[in-house]
């Protein structure tokens, strides 16, 4: 691969990244949607995160009271985290279907030629001195972009 090739591969990987993390945060609000209702969803979010912190601050605290009553309520909590992670089960299979892509069309079209330089990651390393290989390139961005597609999608509040 010459280095004039880098700009294309490293907009194409990148171009991937975006449509897989739109497309999964889009299946996992639909998923979501269905199997337990979008207000109900974030409903029990809350609750479960305001739960989660009140027991920990009742620990911190060595409130055995507050701990005690917190813990009746656990079975209820873990019934809804429960159901909040159905359709994350039911995702993670299709998730797992990304890696076609790999196999069949990243891996083979770029192989382990740098697609892509990201100034000052790489310091010594001499694995990534020339530029960051087809893997690390579409990690960086699906991280990246699965984030952004989260809280664009509202999967993931921002505050």
């Amino acid at each position: 691969m010459l280095i004039t090739d880098i700009p294309l591969a490293t907009l194409v990987i990148m171009s991937v990244a975006v449509a897989v993390s739109f497309l999964n945060m889009g299946i996992n609000r639909l998923l979501i949607t269905r199997m337990c209702g979008w207000e109900e969803y974030k409903v029990m979010r809350k609750e479960t995160s305001e739960y989660q912190s009140q027991l920990m601050k009742a620990m911190r605290a060595n409130d055995t009271k507050r701990v005690e009553k917190l813990k009746r309520k656990e079975s209820q909590m873990r019934n809804m985290q429960n159901k909040m992670m159905k359709p994350q089960m039911i995702l993670f299979p299709i998730s797992m279907s990304y890696i076609v892509i790999w196999w069949f069309f990243l891996i083979p079209t770029f192989g382990g030629d740098a697609v892509a330089i990201v100034p000052g990651l790489a310091l010594n390393l001499t694995a990534i001195a020339n530029g960051l290989p087809v893997i690390y390139w579409y990690m960086l961005c699906s991280f990246f972009f699965g984030t952004l597609a989260s809280r664009i999608i509202g999967v993931t509040p921002i505050a």
